[in-house]
């Protein structure tokens, strides 16, 4: 076993060293590695990579799902308690979980308080890596499941048997082993569960055990206020937006109609969020322009089924009519982000549910219009296959976009601050709602309409009728599927050329799990548009054999389209999401990605929360307090664009018909962090529309989706700049620029040694920044932000939020002596640190007792 180190490799010819692995292949050595995740989950390692995943999964009668709660508690004695509530079914599994070194124990007491009848039930999901020749399989009589991996075998086994198990049809790589299901009588049951592993398996520490037995509810309240900023970045923001004119794609770049480059930090305005009083609104348009974005998306603004108001007038018995005093409301959000030089972005169809008195107007009789109250008069998926549904689509369309904006005076086609268009969100065919069309989902009508269809293209494509409606395989159903969308794309595209638009528009979204095979419809747009959310662990991943959330915007990227990224995450209360917002700004700069938005700003008002949210991230600082620096790396160039572009040159089969993405891709994979990497689309002679991608400028064109581009057996990778760096073994990531350099993941107990920063810490996990304000490089600059953070969580799910505190001592190189001022969440200065400038370098200690994430380093003259 050698030893690597780990270089970073800067344009200055510098290096910069993380300390040497101990062992080549995994962190301890071992071949096979087991955690346990904080849902009680067992994830379980062969060399670097995971090989298995088991997920808690509930589903009541008819599939309905429910929420499955789960807690793992700390270990006493050898044993950690496992509790399992599903309070939608009324029954709950309270359980031991213990190990005797070859396999981990799981002895449950299920409480059913309620009968429950025809449940589809509570199941682990099972995620095997499969390898050819190495397919699991079930054991008899419901005892459980078994995979020889050809490096040894794996075991999930049931004492009494489990109540059902299955494949995914088709897909050995998924199967779901349930616990309870059927018609299940109230009362008390016992049921334990064994997972055997192979030799020489090795327990690593979870995440929580490395955390530490730091109580958070100990943790002071954290400095981020709700609704001010800790800096003001706004000079960033050429204000009025939309002074340049409307942007253009040029390319896969964006220019303003003036010349000027365009690049957008974004976020999501959704929901009730956008229907505040004038007073919120002025506040946060001035907060959201302090941290750094310049671009918002208004997002669920139609979503009649559960957000009141709308901009549809929910007093109406149909869905056509517009609400007067909600578009008020967003017409001031409009003007007040434009006056801070924040561009919009507009959704045209999110989650309008049609009432039945949309079902016949002079637009056309819905037919089939019953399918769509069963899924509570959603469109997506029916409105390809139903004229109708889609010029009651239009039709809002061309209301909200020559709606005037009442504090303006424009309306909204013709407002240059309006940077894109959204036909429909996530609502695709070609991996999403083209099932809905089949004939075993109960809707008739439209299963008609689809494969007359169907019959019809294979009749004038030469495509075969007997697989081509077949949606869920990859081949002839894709290249189908493809140009339903297009006629559709095609339809809509018209409509808004006619109404007037000028904005580039998406037509929907590349989101969960969409092939290389839904890219061609997508590119009738002037943007590519994706969706990704990350899960805890992120900067752990492996890509010689596994994908981050990065990796599948990164297939998302078509050659000569503009990316944009209208929703990113990795969502509270993943407790290291505070890594991802330098993380996906680094990558992003790296790549030329042109506008990510992270999902969201706020979905809920804005006023003081009382309780985290998933899905809103201005109050929570994991989020928002590294915004300002990861603006400033990703708005300003400080992490610059690769110097190398490959194009990965997709044929047919690749395409259509091996349903390969993004994850699935060894090459995006690694390429993602080393170079760019966009796709470029065949022509195929099925579909009379589609062209070739052009090439890129100076591309290298790649043919092989699984070529991998790190090194075998290198644990870490480097971006062809030099300046992004990240070990998965150690979970650390490295940036070094002139402008700004940072280290995030795993740093408690080692000196990470950047060009001039050098950070030493005893927290476990944190992300430490040092940002320049004046655009100079760091040594020489005049103003320079260092941000600091690590866990924040919200102990008894309610506010305020507590932050980890961050202790350790940092060093920057400095040309002249600079104090060290702590700023308050809104940007007052404190007392300055004790910081010294010795033999060029200032270094200032962290006690964890200075109560804020943001200090800013200014020169002394």
């Amino acid at each position: 076993m050698r030893a690597l180190l780990l270089p970073l490799l800067l344009a200055a010819g510098c290096v910069a060293q993380l300390p040497p692995v101990g062992g080549l292949g995994s962190a301890t050595g071992a071949e096979w590695e087991l955690t346990v995740r904080p849902d009680a989950t067992p994830e379980l390692r062969w060399g670097q990579s995971p090989v298995l995943t088991l997920g808690w999964v509930t589903w009541g009668a008819n599939w309905a799902w429910q929420g499955t709660d789960v807690q793992l508690g700390p270990p006493a004695n050898g044993v950690r308690p496992v509790e399992v509530r599903v309070p939608g079914l009324g029954y709950r599994l309270d359980g031991r979980l213990t190990s005797d070194g070859r396999q981990l124990i799981y002895r449950f007491d299920i409480d059913v308080q309620k009968p429950q009848a025809g449940i589809m039930g509570t199941c682990l999901e099972l995620h095997p890596k499969l390898s050819p020749g190495h397919d699991p399989e079930l054991l008899p009589d419901n005892g459980g499941w078994r995979w020889d991996t050809g490096h040894g075998t794996v075991s999930l086994t049931f004492e009494p048997g489990c109540a059902n198990a299955y494949f995914e049809r088709g897909n050995k790589s998924v199967a779901r082993l349930f616990l309870l299901a059927g018609d299940v009588p109230a009362g008390k049951r016992a049921l334990t569960m064994t997972l055997s592993l192979p030799a020489g398996t090795v327990a690593l520490a979870s995440a929580a055990e490395r955390y530490g037995d730091s109580d958070p509810a100990a943790w002071p309240a954290d400095a981020m206020l709700p609704d001010r900023s800790p800096v003001d970045l706004s000079f960033l923001n050429d204000a009025p937006a939309g002074k340049h004119g409307f942007v253009q794609p040029r390319g896969d770049d964006l220019a303003f109609a003036d010349g000027t480059p365009a690049r957008f930090w974004g976020g999501n305005l959704a929901a009730y969020a956008l229907f505040v009083g004038n007073a919120e609104i002025d506040a946060h348009a001035r907060r959201i322009a302090q941290l750094g974005y310049n671009l918002m998306r208004i997002h669920h603004m139609d979503s009649t089924g559960w957000v009141s108001p709308t901009l549809i007038d929910k007093s109406q018995p149909d869905t056509r009519h517009l609400d007067a005093r909600a578009f008020d409301r967003l017409d001031y959000w409009v003007k007040a982000l434009r006056d801070n030089g924040v561009y919009v972005w507009l959704d045209l169809h999110v989650g309008r549910q049609l009432k039945p008195a949309d079902a016949d107007t002079e637009l056309g009789r819905v037919n089939g219009f019953d399918e769509l109250q069963k899924q509570h008069g959603e469109v997506k998926g029916f409105c390809y296959y139903n004229p109708p549904v889609q010029a009651l689509m239009e039709e809002f369309a061309t209301q909200y976009l020559s709606h005037v904006n009442t504090y303006t005076g424009t309306a909204y086609r013709d407002e240059p601050a309006v940077v894109g268009l959204l036909l429909t969100n996530e609502n695709d065919l070609t991996q999403h709602f083209g099932n809905l069309m089949l004939g075993d989902k109960g809707n008739p009508v439209h299963n008609a309409v689809f494969m007359a269809d169907v019959n019809a293209f294979c009749k004038t494509s030469g495509l075969p009728a007997d697989r081509t409606w077949r949606t869920w395989e990859p081949g002839p159903a894709k290249i189908y599927l493809n140009d339903a969308e297009h006629r559709f794309n095609q339809h809509f595209l018209a409509a808004l050329q006619g109404v007037g638009a000028k904005a580039p528009v998406a037509t929907t979204n590349c989101w969960a799990g969409c092939g290389f095979f839904s890219l061609p419809a997508l590119a009738d747009g002037g943007w590519i548009d994706a969706h990704s959310y990350g899960d805890a662990g992120f900067l752990e991943t492996n890509p010689h054999t596994d994908a981050n959330f990065l990796a599948a915007i990164a297939g998302s990227a078509v050659a000569g389209k503009p990316l944009s990224i209208t929703e990113w995450n990795v969502p509270y209360p993943a407790a290291d999401r505070f890594l991802a917002p330098l993380y996906v700004a680094s990558v992003g700069a790296l790549q030329g990605w042109d506008a990510p938005m992270i999902y969201n700003y706020s979905q809920e008002g804005l006023a003081n929360p009382s309780r985290p949210s998933t899905w809103s991230t201005f109050s929570d600082p994991a989020f928002s307090a590294l915004m300002p620096a990861a603006a400033l790396a990703y708005r300003q160039g400080h992490v610059h664009p690769a110097r190398r572009t490959v194009c990965l040159r997709l044929d047919r089969q690749q395409t259509y018909f091996a349903g390969l993405n993004g994850d699935r891709s060894a090459a995006v994979r690694t390429l993602a962090e080393t170079s760019r990497v966009v796709v470029g689309l065949p022509d195929v002679p099925e579909l009379t529309w589609d062209q070739a991608s052009p090439a890129p400028l100076g591309a290298v064109d790649e043919t092989d989706p699984q070529r991998d581009f790190v090194p075998a057996g290198q644990s870490y990778v480097v971006s062809d700049t030099g300046e992004l760096t990240r070990d998965w073994i150690r979970g650390i990531q490295l940036i070094d620029t002139p402008q700004t350099q940072a280290a995030g993941g795993w740093l408690g107990g080692k000196t990470l040694r950047l060009t001039d920063l050098t950070v030493s810490l005893q927290t476990p996990q944190a992300q430490v920044v040092a940002s320049s304000l004046d655009g100079k490089p760091l040594r020489a600059s005049a103003r320079v932000l260092l941000t600091v953070a690590a866990r924040v969580s919200a102990p008894g799910g309610r506010l305020p939020f507590r932050a980890e505190p961050v202790a350790g001592e940092l060093s920057l190189r400095r040309d002249a002596p600079a104090v060290v001022v702590p700023l308050t969440g809104d940007g007052t200065a404190g007392e300055p640190l004790p910081a010294a400038l010795r033999d060029g370098r200032l270094t200032v200690t962290l006690t964890g007792r200075e109560g804020t994430h943001w200090f800013e380093l200014r020169t002394v003259r």
